[in-house]
């Protein structure tokens, strides 16, 4: 049988996936971390986080299926400890690092092969991404002051992540209403 024209694609959508998946696994630790720790903001972050990156995964590997690949989540996941400061620290790395090496370049090659559909879902997810540092920066100095004033909201259907006095009345991305957004308050 022929491979698929879009094998690179799969191939983009399926390490999306991947990393989305362990990025929600890691949130979720952070959460608890942060629970323990009293930190509350910060909790409800990390949970939005995890929560937004199980939705992301989902709609990439349903694009997976719905093109005529198969996605298989990953079997081991290496979960990082530490205070809530050094894993806000870590994450804004992490998301920095994956969203500069990236740079587009997915996105790019799912256009040149003609599946817009594929790559709405990276762009989508590439967004989630760069929305995430401003929330973790953000997070990261209203630690500072004691605030907590940090809430939430997610689009349940495509993951688009919000502070929830900046949530529109409905999602730029897939146009939900607001009134569906889940809230983490």
């Amino acid at each position: 049988p022929k491979s698929s024209p879009w094998a690179d694609t799969l191939a983009d959508l399926n390490a999306c996936c991947r990393c989305k998946h362990v990025k929600s696994a890691q949130y979720d630790h952070f959460a608890d971390i942060a629970a323990n720790e009293q930190r509350p903001g910060a909790e409800r972050l990390f949970r939005a986080m995890a929560f937004a990156q199980r939705l992301q995964e989902n709609n990439c590997s349903s694009a997976i299926v719905h093109l005529g690949g198969s996605y298989t989540p990953p079997g081991k996941i290496v979960i990082f400890s530490g205070t809530t400061d050094s894993n806000l620290e870590r994450s804004i790395g992490y998301e920095r690092r994956n969203y500069d090496e990236r740079g587009g370049a997915d996105i790019r090659r799912a256009m040149e092969c003609g599946n817009r559909y594929a790559a709405r879902m990276l762009a989508r997810a590439s967004a989630g991404d760069q929305r995430n540092i401003v929330l973790l920066e953000r997070c990261r100095q209203d630690a500072g002051l004691g605030a907590d004033t940090m809430r939430f909201a997610v689009c349940p259907v495509c993951g688009n992540l919000y502070a929830a006095e900046h949530a529109d009345y409905f999602c730029p991305h897939c146009m939900t209403d607001g009134e569906r957004f889940i809230r983490f308050e």
